[in-house]
C-alpha cells in the first residue's frame, strides 16, 4: 500500500468516530497544517500524520452534552478537564486498535498513542512529532474554516474568539512556523471581522482592522 493510500484508509477508518462531534473538517485542516509543519520543521510523517488524523476519535465515546461541557472557550473546571481527559485516553485506545488492525509498526503505534493520550493536557512534548500534533490541532481555530466553524459550534461572538486566540497565541505554540502561521491566519480573521462590522454599519469604513476598533 502506498503512503497516500494508507492515509486515505486512515481517514475512512476514522470518519465514523469523527462525525460524532463534526470533526472531519477539523481533522483535514489540522492535517494540512501538519504537512506544512513537517516540510518547514522536519519530523517523521509516519508518526505525525496518523497522530493528527486520529487524535480526536475519542470524542465518539462522549455524549453531545458531555462534549459541550468539555470543549471550548468557555469550558472550565474539574468536570471539563475530566471529560477532556476521557476523549484523550479513549482516543489513544481507539487509534491503537485501528493502527494494529492495519498491521502498522508497533513502535510507531506506541509513540502515536502516547501523543494522542495527552494531545490537549500535556504541556511538555517530547518529540518534534508531538509538537506538530499539538500545534496543528490548535491552528485549526485560527484558520478561516475553523474560526467560523467554532463561532457556530460554541455560540461565540466573533470578537470573543478573536480576542481569545490573540491573547493566547504566543504561549500556545511550540514551533516558530506554527506561530507564524497563526499570526498570518489571525490577520485574515481580523480583516473578515472588521469588514463584517463595516457592512453592518457598526464601524467606519476607514477602520478596516480590529486593531482600530
Amino acid at each position: 500500500m502506498t503512503w497516500p493510500d494508507f492515509i486515505e484508509t486512515l481517514y475512512n477508518l476514522a470518519t465514523p468516530f469523527l462525525v460524532v462531534r463534526g470533526d472531519l473538517d477539523h481533522t483535514r485542516t489540522a492535517h494540512q497544517f501538519c504537512l506544512n509543519l513537517l516540510e518547514a520543521e522536519g519530523g517523521d510523517k509516519r508518526i505525525a500524520e496518523p497522530a493528527v488524523i486520529l487524535h480526536d476519535v475519542g470524542w465518539s465515546t462522549l455524549t453531545p452534552e458531555q462534549i459541550k461541557m468539555a470543549f471550548g472557550v468557555r469550558a472550565a473546571g474539574e468536570r471539563a478537564h475530566r471529560l477532556n481527559r476521557i476523549h484523550e485516553v479513549e482516543g489513544a485506545v481507539i487509534a491503537g486498535r485501528l493502527l494494529r488492525d492495519q498491521g502498522y509498526d508497533p513502535i510507531f503505534i506506541e509513540q502515536i498513542t502516547l501523543m494522542i493520550g495527552r494531545h490537549d493536557s500535556g504541556n511538555h512534548p517530547e518529540s518534534m512529532e508531538e509538537k506538530i500534533l499539538k500545534d496543528s490541532d490548535k491552528l485549526w481555530r485560527f484558520s478561516g474554516c475553523g474560526f467560523w466553524h467554532e463561532i457556530k459550534r460554541q455560540d461565540l461572538d466573533s470578537l470573543e474568539l478573536y480576542r481569545y486566540l490573540e491573547k493566547r497565541r504566543q504561549a500556545w505554540f511550540f514551533l516558530p512556523t506554527a506561530l507564524s502561521l497563526a499570526e498570518e491566519e489571525l490577520k485574515g480573521r481580523d480583516r473578515e471581522i472588521a469588514y463584517q462590522k463595516i457592512a453592518a454599519g457598526e464601524v467606519s469604513s476607514k477602520k478596516p482592522s480590529l486593531l482600530d476598533i
